[in-house]
């Protein structure tokens, strides 16, 4: 394992990543390498679900060997493997999309959405980070996205939204809107009354929760204005929603290409905000909110550092009011001894740390916890 605490970033003010001296008072990190969880693949999707106000939490999905874990971090800043730890082969999945379908109520809770072992069935793994349970259901279709949304886990498998309570068979709606056919999810995200999909044909539409349960006629409803991105921009794998406000942030990889664009919605009239931002390899992304400042956060792990495809994280600064987010980012990670193959940014995510938010990122069987960078100080 590398040292506890290194320096693993650039900054956009003048100093090179290799002033190892001139970075010692702004960026240090904690990492983790593969713990022996019986994958070959760690931390291929890790959410913060942190419950307590010392220390911190990650859930941490691994695959060749699907597993779940929990990589739990003391208040001093050490990181140890958490006592549950368990092959996902036991909770009906046997192999994992890329990305894995995880998602977070942002409150302790997970649910990882797969199609299950036994044919004809998806298999949901949910419930509070420490205490999984399972909730599988029956679908001829593979699931496509989840959400949370008022507690349940809403799952989109073709042109169906199943709403799962973890009591009962969940209930199922299917889309009848044609301005968004062919429905199929891409992402999804919720507000407090509605839940917004961004299908693969780049539509993006709301529907109210409380018409998910019941659902009257097993249809949803017609869900009126929505918004279509760029002209032949279809978002591949791994596209995300983030709702902040009033506001949707759209981020993705286009299905045919590397170019990758985040678009912000005003979703109370389904327009776009400001202009398209482009990110050639985006990947993955995630909203976090440092020192009161909030800012989108992009994972680009193809990126060359120094002749080495290695990747890099670049963080934006978005002003919650207007929606608007900044042309350049305001500080670009990536590893100081970057490596081939690296896939440093291919998780992206937030988790508190003894209260404070932090920024966490996931490369090649490796995680970095980030205790202080030129945004925040959050060190022990």
């Amino acid at each position: 394992m590398r040292a506890s605490l290194v320096l693993v970033a650039i900054a956009l003010v003048g100093c090179k990543w290799t002033d190892f001296d001139d970075l010692a008072e702004t960026t240090w990190v904690h990492s983790t390498e593969k713990p022996n969880v019986g994958s070959t693949k760690y931390a291929v999707a890790a959410a913060g679900v942190t419950t307590t106000p010392q220390g911190g939490q990650l859930a941490v999905i691994s695959n060749d060997t699907p597993n779940y874990s929990t990589l739990d971090y003391t208040a001093s800043g050490d990181a140890a493997l958490g006592p549950n730890a368990q092959g996902l082969g036991a909770h009906f999945i046997a192999s994992l999309t890329d990305p894995p379908i995880f998602i977070t109520d942002g409150m302790g809770k997970i649910a990882l959405v797969e199609r299950a072992i036994d044919a004809g069935n998806i298999a949901v793994v949910m419930g509070a980070a420490t205490s999984i349970v399972d909730a599988p259901f029956s679908s001829t279709v593979a699931p496509d996205a989840a959400a949370f949304a008022a507690g349940n886990v809403i799952v989109a498998a073709g042109t169906n939204l199943h709403t799962v309570t973890g009591v009962g068979a969940p209930v199922m709606c299917t889309a009848s809107d044609v301005m968004a056919m062919p429905f199929v999810a891409a992402a999804m995200a919720a507000d407090a009354s509605t839940l917004w999909v961004w299908t693969k044909n780049g539509v993006l539409v709301g529907y109210p929760i409380a018409a998910l349960t019941p659902c009257t006629g097993g249809m949803l409803p017609n869900p009126g204005t929505s918004f279509t991105t760029t002209a032949g921009f279809m978002p591949a794998a791994g596209a995300r929603i983030h709702i902040l406000g009033t506001f949707a942030i759209l981020t993705a990889q286009a299905s045919n290409s590397r170019m990758g664009q985040v678009v912000v919605v005003d979703l109370t009239n389904m327009t776009q905000v400001g202009t398209t931002l482009a990110i050639e390899g985006l990947r993955t992304s995630t909203i976090a909110v440092f020192d009161g400042i909030t800012y989108l956060v992009a994972g680009v792990p193809d990126r060359g550092v120094e002749g080495v495809v290695s990747g890099q994280v670049d963080i934006y600064e978005i002003t919650p009011a207007t929606g608007l987010i900044g042309a350049s980012p305001v500080l670009v990670l990536n590893d100081a001894q970057p490596e081939s193959g690296e896939l440093f940014g291919g998780v992206v995510t937030t988790m508190k740390f003894n209260d404070k938010q932090i920024l966490v990122v996931g490369a090649n069987n490796e995680i970095f916890a980030y205790y202080k960078t030129s945004l925040y100080d959050a060190l022990p």
